[in-house]
């Protein structure tokens, strides 16, 4: 019990909207692509969720803000499904780093979170780096049921946004 007047404070490290770090469940896809194209032009494509279906295969249709805590909905080819999910943005860095959470059903049970990271190299072009984080006690169990589909997703998609990007 408090005594009259005082008042308990709670400091909060973080943000439920920082992207998580790996801990000891999680599963990390990670796929790097070298894009020849103005930085700039990449994250527009990334964050220009209208204009999905023009160049990824994997992430065909995208609704939403691009804002943190803003809500995503996507539909995504895993295999040879289509599946809706809906993600939350997360904070980010505005034209180098954009990062969302999964937030449909499936985040009840497997965390999921995917960063595209967009560095800067010395040569002029930019480093695109596209990491795919499955957290949680079923993080393995979804690892081997969707791992190859969504690694196969990452990398069909850097491949098309590459493309895409080199040739705006």
């Amino acid at each position: 019990m408090l005594a009259a007047g005082l008042v308990l404070v709670m400091v909060v490290s973080g943000s439920p909207l920082d992207p998580r770090e790996p801990g000891e469940h999680s599963v990390v896809y990670r796929v790097d692509t070298v894009i020849s194209a103005p930085q700039e032009r990449i994250y527009g494509l990334i964050t220009d969720f209208s204009g999905y279906s023009r160049w990824n295969p994997w992430v065909t249709k995208a609704v939403g803000g691009t804002s943190p805590g803003d809500e995503v909905k996507v539909d995504v080819i895993l295999g040879s499904v289509t599946m809706a999910a809906k993600h939350t943005v997360l904070n980010g860095v505005p034209g180098q780093r954009f990062c969302w959470k999964d937030a449909g059903w499936n985040a009840w049970f497997v965390y999921g979170q995917r960063c595209r990271t967009l560095t800067s190299q010395a040569d002029g072009t930019v480093l695109v780096s596209n990491e795919l984080l499955i957290d949680g006690v079923l993080s393995g169990g979804a690892n081997h049921f969707m791992g190859k589909a969504m690694r196969d997703g990452m990398q069909a998609e850097n491949a098309a946004l590459k493309r895409a990007a080199e040739s705006s």
